[in-house]
């Protein structure tokens, strides 16, 4: 656990205390199944005495809704914010990065979300050339977690396809992103409303289909269920 980050959620109990320090965690999961909202109470619980980055790509954080989560002003100031419109815009501004964290003392680097903006860009005439992109962001923070102890935190998007008949969902951007995150959380609606399922898709040290139940309230992201397997 010394090598782990509190998220102030559900996942803590799910991940042995908290996201690994030196790794990158992958939340992936379709539209409002709670990965901004991790994010937030990630970002809350470390801003308290800690700086960190976080870029919105996709215009997802709400100042309210962090309020909501327990954030406040002290917290705000020591977040640096990455607020960018374009993927040329992330793309520059990922290799800006280690710049900073060698002036500053960062604590914890989110990105929410990684491929929104890629998805926008991908056409099939310039698919190798933003593949590379997205490969070359992912082996910049991967480098930065392991040489500065920092740990990163990125949401992903999902797409979905038959299979056999059945429908199944794939996470964006799938063979970079599985090689690059050595974490990987899916988020599920459950039955009820509000309610979702964490479910552990690939980890180091923590056995795969390894998930908890967990309720969006106002002030809160609280735990419903015991542990359970797939």
């Amino acid at each position: 656990m010394d090598n782990r980050l509190k998220t102030n959620s559900p996942l803590d109990k799910l991940l042995n205390g908290g996201i690994e320090c030196d790794a990158i965690t992958n939340i992936y999961g379709p539209a409002g199944s709670g990965k901004t909202n991790i994010a937030l109470t990630v970002t809350i619980e470390t801003s308290n005495d800690k700086k960190i980055l976080y870029m919105d790509t996709e215009g997802s954080f709400s100042a309210e809704r962090f309020r909501q989560l327990g954030g406040n002003e002290n917290n705000l100031k020591n977040i640096i914010f990455f607020d960018v419109h374009s993927w040329e815009d992330q793309h520059r501004e990922i290799q800006r990065i280690e710049r900073i964290v060698e002036k500053e003392r960062i604590a914890l680097i989110i990105i929410d979300s990684l491929v929104a903006l890629y998805r926008l860009e991908l056409d099939s005439e310039n698919f190798q050339k933003i593949n590379k992109q997205l490969a070359t962001q992912y082996s910049i923070l991967s480098m930065i977690t392991r040489k500065y102890k920092i740990p990163v935190l990125v949401t992903n998007q999902v797409y979905g396809y038959k299979e056999d008949g059945d429908e199944k969902i794939e996470l964006t951007s799938r063979a970079i992103a599985k090689y690059w995150s050595k974490a990987l959380i899916e988020l599920k609606r459950a039955e009820r409303s509000n309610h979702r399922i964490a479910i552990v898709r690939k980890h180091r040290s923590i056995a795969e289909g390894k998930n908890i139940e967990f309720e969006i309230k106002e002030r809160e992201l609280k735990e419903v269920g015991k542990l359970g397997f797939f």
